[in-house]
This record gives C-alpha cells, sequence and structure tokens, in this order.
C-alpha cells in the first residue's frame, strides 16, 4: 500500500485499500475513479502522478504543484511542530474512522462566510496549520473498497459567525444548528509557499446533535438533513398537487424572466443564462432534461435537487437562506424561490413597460 500523506503513515497496518488518484493537473484527489471495461481501479498513486507529470517535464510535478514527497514532508513537519498541526491531527482522527456499511456522521466544521446550497463549489485557499494538516488527512485517508468519502461540514453564518472578535471566544454550534456536508474532490500544495488549495462539492446538508471538540476547531456529531418524501398521489394528493403546482411555478417565472431578460437586456444572474443546465436537468418538464444524463435523478430526489438548483443562483439574505436550509419540505423551499423569481419578474415587466412608453414618445414626436 503506497502512503500519499501522513494519516496513510498512521493507519499503517490496518486492512484498508487507499483512495488515492490523480486528475490532470491536480496532484492528489479524494475520490477514486471506477475501473474502465477490461481494466482495474486498484492502481497506485505513484503510477497516477507519473503519469500526470510525464506531460508536462518528464516526470516532474506540473508547475505550481509541490511533489508527493514533498507535500508529504510538509504535512508531517507542521503536524509534529506546530502546535495547531499537532492538535487538528488529533481532532480529525474520529471524523476518519469508518465501519462496513456504516457512514461516520462525525464531521470537521469549517466556518465558511458565503452562503452555500447543494451542487454548489466550496473552495479554500489554506495557510493555517491545522487547516492544512486536517484537509490533507481528510483528502487522503484510507477506505475499503466501497466506503463513502469522508467529508467536512461548513457552518451557516447566520448561525456561526464566520469570523470571531479579537478578544472573544467563538461561537460554537448548539443542537439544532444546520450546515452543508462537503466532499473533498481535489487537494494539492503549492511549491513556492506553505499553502494548500482544496476543491469540495457541496453534497447535502446536516445537523448538530453534540458537537464533541473545540480545538483548534469544532468537530461535531450530526444527523443527516433530508426532505421529506415525495408525496404519495394516492395517500396525499392534495400534497402531491401543490407539490407539482409549486414547481411548474417556479419554472415558467424562470421561463418568464429569460423573455424578460432578452427583452430588457438585463442580467438577473450576471453572465450566466437564466436556465442553466442544473435546473434543465431537474427540470419538472421532462422534454427539458438533457436526453445525455448518465446519472439522471431518481423521481424522489428530482424535485428537491430542482429546488436547490433554482435557489442557489437566488440573491437571498441569509435569514431566508437558513430558512431554506433548514426547511425539510421542498414545497416550502420551491415557494421561498417562486416569491423571490416573482419580484424579479415584476422588476423587469416594469422595465420593460417604461421602455416600450419611452420608445412610443420617441417615435411620435418624430412624426409630429
Amino acid at each position: 500500500m503506497s502512503c500519499t500523506s501522513l494519516a496513510f503513515t498512521q493507519a499503517a497496518g490496518a486492512d484498508l485499500a487507499p483512495s488515492a488518484c490523480a486528475r490532470r493537473f491536480r496532484r492528489r484527489v479524494a475520490r477514486p475513479r471506477p475501473a474502465r471495461r477490461g481494466g482495474s481501479a486498484d492502481v497506485s498513486t505513484r503510477s497516477f502522478v507519473v503519469a500526470a507529470s510525464d506531460r508536462f517535464s518528464g516526470g516532474a510535478p506540473p508547475p505550481n504543484r509541490l511533489d508527493e514527497q514533498a507535500a508529504r514532508d510538509r504535512v508531517y513537519r507542521l503536524a509534529s511542530e506546530t502546535t495547531g498541526g499537532r492538535g487538528a491531527m488529533e481532532a480529525v482522527q474520529g471524523c476518519l474512522s469508518s465501519m462496513p456499511g456504516i457512514t461516520n456522521h462525525r464531521l470537521m466544521l469549517f466556518r465558511h462566510p458565503s452562503l452555500k446550497c447543494p451542487l454548489d463549489t466550496v473552495a479554500l485557499n489554506l495557510v493555517e496549520p491545522r487547516w492544512v494538516v486536517a484537509f490533507d488527512a481528510i483528502a487522503n485517508a484510507p477506505r475499503r473498497p466501497g466506503d463513502p468519502p469522508f467529508c467536512f461540514g461548513v457552518t451557516h453564518p447566520a448561525l456561526v459567525p464566520a469570523k470571531t472578535p479579537p478578544g472573544e471566544d467563538a461561537v460554537p454550534p448548539k443542537p439544532g444548528d444546520v450546515g452543508l456536508v462537503c466532499r473533498v474532490d481535489d487537494v494539492y500544495h503549492d511549491n513556492k509557499e506553505e499553502r494548500m488549495y482544496m476543491t469540495s462539492a457541496v453534497v447535502g446538508r446536516f445537523a448538530v446533535e453534540r458537537v464533541v471538540g473545540e480545538h483548534p476547531f469544532f468537530v461535531a456529531e450530526t444527523r443527516r438533513l433530508v426532505d421529506e418524501p415525495m408525496p404519495d398521489a394516492m395517500a396525499d394528493p392534495e400534497g402531491r398537487r401543490a407539490l407539482e403546482e409549486e414547481e411548474m411555478r417556479v419554472w415558467d417565472l424562470l421561463r418568464t424572466l429569460e423573455t424578460l431578460a432578452k427583452k430588457t437586456g438585463e442580467r438577473p444572474f450576471g453572465d450566466g443564462p437564466i436556465v442553466d443546465y442544473d435546473a434543465k436537468r431537474f427540470s419538472p418538464v421532462a422534454s427539458e432534461r438533457p436526453v445525455w444524463d448518465e446519472h439522471p435523478p431518481t423521481p424522489d430526489e428530482r424535485p428537491e435537487m430542482f429546488s436547490w438548483a433554482v435557489l442557489r443562483r437566488l440573491n437571498l439574505d441569509q435569514r431566508q437562506h437558513l430558512d431554506a436550509v433548514r426547511t425539510t419540505y421542498t414545497t416550502a423551499r420551491l415557494a421561498l424561490c417562486a416569491d423571490a423569481l416573482q419580484e424579479g419578474v415584476d422588476y423587469l415587466a416594469a422595465v420593460a413597460a417604461l421602455r416600450g412608453a419611452g420608445g412610443e414618445e420617441e417615435r411620435g414626436s418624430s412624426s409630429e
């Protein structure tokens, strides 16, 4: 078993298979790639790294990426010589244990200042030894084949402030506080300064049950937070009809907003399209979903993911966003999306009416 981080060194002797592979331009990746047809997924990290780096300079690491051995040495030094690094390695160990078929719901909590939703990406630029050591361990901890990846949690800024004023203690999360679960996708160390870059995907929500560690960061036992199942058409026809109507209301508002944006030249969502790929992928209109989707959502999960695909692009305040993360009712979240979209539609409709009235006045004066 090849060792790619301090976590592998500490797990030496355990009957675990490492989950390490590399993508192009990346030093290490937390998710193992599935075996290709006729091949095997059990390929060592070393072979991946050499194959990726050979594209550049005959075995040297890609530009600005620290090579494997130097990265291991850096993490080991931070974990053994710095107070934050030593504390981080001790604190994160409980988040990295696994039992066959059982998901570990103990999460290291990162206080993030931005509002995030499922389908979003969380990218971090880390320099503090505690975070460099902890995220390196999470990204490279050994796992049994088939075990879920180790994740970390992002606290909600409306509940846990992202920054602590000087002289005050950090505000710990309370039981019942909600946040987002993130799966580490890519990590690499900079070769010019002691800095780690990490990207992750938001894959779910959590609710805190109890805090089990506070130094050098918060660690909590959590439970998974998911929406209530889709109402059954026979057992709860009214609930099913309300969900379907709210979905179509949101979809129609998106299309109306798209039409008004083209008419007025306004860009309510910046440079991106009004109806983006995720909105189409989880659309309530089957004909709008991409036919090339290799992993289409199940009928039960599609309405919830449609609500997140829309909500993540709305400019909600912290309290509205917190309500959306807290609720386990998809219909309520869709109603929040519809209200925000309706405001945008009303605004663009007023802009279009004013510009139309102005154009008519100009045409009238020119004809006189």
